[in-house]
């Protein structure tokens, strides 16, 4: 019964060591990226980057060539008789 229980604390303490060797590293460099990603100064820059690009859009005087704005129009016709149909 010993020889049991060391056998499986040796198996147990092998695998978890193995586990994290493999797959915690790997968790951890993508959660290390993710965080990294979205830190403040991050989502500073992507809000004014959004802001100008807005400002930019309404200064021009189309914001849409002529064929994205007919997609939109039909996706738009699309959904609101999908939506309709549903009542």
């Amino acid at each position: 019964m010993k020889l049991f229980v060391y056998k499986s604390l040796f198996i147990g303490s092998l695998f978890f060591i193995v586990f994290h060797l493999t797959f915690g590293y790997s968790i951890k460099y993508y959660e290390s990226k993710f965080q990294n990603f979205f830190t403040k100064e991050k989502t500073k820059y992507f809000k004014e980057k959004i802001r100008l690009e807005i400002k930019e859009g309404l200064q021009k005087d189309r914001i849409l060539n002529k064929e994205d704005s007919i997609l939109i129009e039909k996706f738009i016709t699309k959904i609101s008789k999908e939506l309709n149909d549903t009542k």
